[in-house]
């Protein structure tokens, strides 16, 4: 089977109009090429040979649609949140949290990221000596990864781009010799549950910051428009909101106002 870079623009369009027409997500000429090599897998999980037929079956096919969801919202497996996400989480969010602040993470894949800023958040209480104890809930759209999210063990290899400062302070040697657990006070703080941005997530409950480093660069306006409003009302008056550098937000929701402060920029809900 041909690789997605390989192949033209007339070979994938069905497949793009299929996406946009069906679950109004619009693929950014920059991301195209890597979100479509990861649609290969999906062929080759349904018997597939092109983008077109897997374009029909999204219009008719509801397993199909959630399947292609769940790649769409898969983030990455790295441990790494974004310097300029770590910057101002140290130089001014977590300064202005309240105690038993609610954080919410958006597309946590496989509880990496969560994990990553479970441990940012305990450098910053170690360096402050102030416990905010902080509730961290994660959510994804694939339930396989939330359940892999929960276990909270990982192999050496998929820990080899976390510091090993943070791999010594944080994590444990599991039963299995190849694999280590992480340490019950990074765990504590942090749940993890399924939720999809196309549905109603209120059940969340109000929530301080959200983070959402990357997964609304694939959404149409209207799309995107919907879930940044659905996010406003799940953050408090004055409630911060996160997302990559990529994304832009005030265009697509009056809920929002972007601050630019010397830590770095963010959006705040309008009160």
């Amino acid at each position: 089977m041909s690789s997605a870079a390989s192949l033209g623009i007339d070979d994938y369009e069905p497949l793009l109009l299929a996406l946009q027409d069906e679950l109004g997500v619009v693929v950014p000429e920059m991301q195209r090429v890597s979100l479509l090599e990861k649609m290969q897998t999906l062929l080759e999980s349904n018997n597939l040979d092109t983008f077109a037929a897997l374009a029909k079956r999204i219009s008719g096919d509801d397993e199909i649609k959630s399947q292609v969801l769940d790649v769409i919202s898969q983030r990455q497996s790295g441990w790494a949140l974004s310097a300029p996400v770590i910057n101002i989480l140290h130089k001014y969010v977590l300064d202005q949290m309240p105690k038993d602040a609610r954080v919410w993470i958006v597309g946590c894949g496989q509880g990496q990221m969560a994990y990553a800023l479970a441990m940012e958040v305990a450098q910053y209480e170690h360096a402050s000596g102030e416990n905010k104890d902080i509730q961290i809930i994660a959510t994804d759209h694939s339930a396989a990864d939330i359940e892999q999210a929960k276990k909270a063990v990982y192999s050496e290899h998929q820990l080899e781009t976390l510091k090993d400062e943070y791999i010594n302070l944080y994590t444990t040697a599991s039963n299995n010799g190849s694999e280590r657990k992480i340490r019950e006070r990074v765990t504590e703080n942090l749940s993890f549950s399924q939720c999809s941005l196309k549905e109603d997530f209120s059940s969340l409950h109000m929530m301080d910051l959200i983070i959402c480093p990357d997964v609304l660069v694939y959404y149409s306006n209207g799309v995107k428009a919907s879930i940044l409003s659905r996010f406003a009302k799940q953050l408090k008056s004055g409630g911060i909101f996160l997302t990559g550098n990529n994304q832009t937000v005030v265009p697509f929701s009056q809920d929002f106002e972007r601050v630019e402060h010397p830590a770095g920029i963010f959006y705040r809900k309008k009160s």
